[in-house]
């Protein structure tokens, strides 16, 4: 025999694919690049499925990863790249410089506020009311006096009703200079007029970030209805705060100090609210009344009170609440002090007990 016959032939593997579909797989997945025709046709579809399951999940992480990398060596890079501006004419209207179009400062907001401060000065800008709240569904929301104390972050005139629809609506009187005596009513209401103020101050200075340090901590906090659950007039209550807040921000401009962010919020808040009187009357709502030890055994073993005293007219057997919960009658007098929760217990009631 000879030597070549003892030499198994070479096992090809068999394909399962035709030429055609091995091109079509690899138009519709670029994961197979860089494997053989062999390799393609020869793999089952379902493995082949759960390596482009696997090439998928390397991408995402590699894009996150990416997106991780580019916003870091982003931001190394601001401190010595500087956009050179030609000088130019703008006039707020309809012509506009190409400053406008820079993108946002990434520091602090602080830092943006103070150097504002520099730049502006005391009194702020020239005050116009032709920004279009119109497009953001806001129009008709700022009074006049609204646009002229917004265009000014020194102003101790600024109100948020100054920002509410019905108070701009209103007919008002010549001696009133466009503020409304009232205080928000609703609560969706004062939300509406915090909107209207946040996106007024946007179109007017685009870089005073404080009203949205306001609307961050209303937001937080659920407009604070944890500590106003008792109060019937929460809006007013939010609206002297916000304008307390815009009052003590105003001071700050004047003052050069940054504005109260979201956390500075918070203390201010819990201050502000300790001194409403409503505080004291809310406090006195949620702590519950001390039962005597009468009440508290007659509400543990259900006792009727009505009976004891001679006013129920319901039978023994169907007595109940307006809830459904059935009450005993029998008598909740209590022989010893010391033992509340021991009653006389028998059927007839307190007032005739010997």
């Amino acid at each position: 025999m000879h030597r070549e016959n003892l030499i198994p032939p070479k096992v090809v593997p068999k394909r399962t694919l035709l030429d055609s579909d091995v091109a079509s797989l690899r138009k519709k997945f670029q994961f197979l690049e860089g494997f053989s025709d062999s390799f393609i046709s020869s793999t089952p579809l379902a493995d082949l499925m759960k390596m482009e399951s696997t090439s998928l999940k390397i991408r995402e992480l590699d894009r996150a990863k990416d997106a991780e990398d580019k916003l870091a060596s982003n931001k190394s890079a601001l401190a010595d790249s500087y956009t050179c501006l030609e000088a130019g004419k703008d006039n707020r209207w309809d012509s506009l410089h190409t400053g406008r179009f820079l993108g946002g400062a990434g520091c602090s907001s602080k830092k943006v506020w103070l150097a504002a401060r520099k730049f502006i000065g005391l009194s702020g800008i020239p005050p116009i009311s032709s920004y279009d709240m119109g497009s953001v569904g806001l129009a008709g929301f700022v009074s006049a006096k609204g646009w002229v104390e917004v265009h000014n972050p020194a102003s101790c005139k600024i109100s948020i009703k100054q920002f509410n629809i019905n108070s701009c609506s209103a007919r008002q009187s010549k001696d009133s200079k466009g503020d409304d005596s009232e205080f928000i009513q609703e609560l969706g209401e004062f939300k509406l007029a915090l909107r209207a103020l946040r996106t007024a101050v946007h179109f007017v200075h685009p870089w005073n970030h404080s009203v949205l340090a306001l609307e961050g901590f209303f937001l937080q906090n659920n407009f604070c209805l944890s500590d106003l659950a008792s109060i019937d007039k929460k809006a007013m209550v939010l609206t002297r705060f916000s304008d307390y807040i815009l009052g003590q921000n105003a001071e700050r401009w004047r003052d050069s100090e940054p504005f109260l962010s979201t956390g500075d919020l918070k203390s201010t808040w819990a201050a502000f609210w300790g001194a409403q009187p409503q505080a004291a009357l809310s406090q006195k709502k949620k702590e519950k009344p001390k039962l005597s030890g009468s009440q508290e055994a007659r509400r543990a073993l259900l006792i009727c009170f009505a009976f004891n005293v001679g006013q129920c007219s319901k039978p023994a057997n169907n007595c109940v609440t307006s809830r459904g919960v059935k009450l005993r009658h029998i008598c909740d007098h209590v022989a010893d002090p010391n033992k509340p929760a021991e009653v006389c217990g028998k059927d007839h009631p307190r007032k005739d007990h010997k």
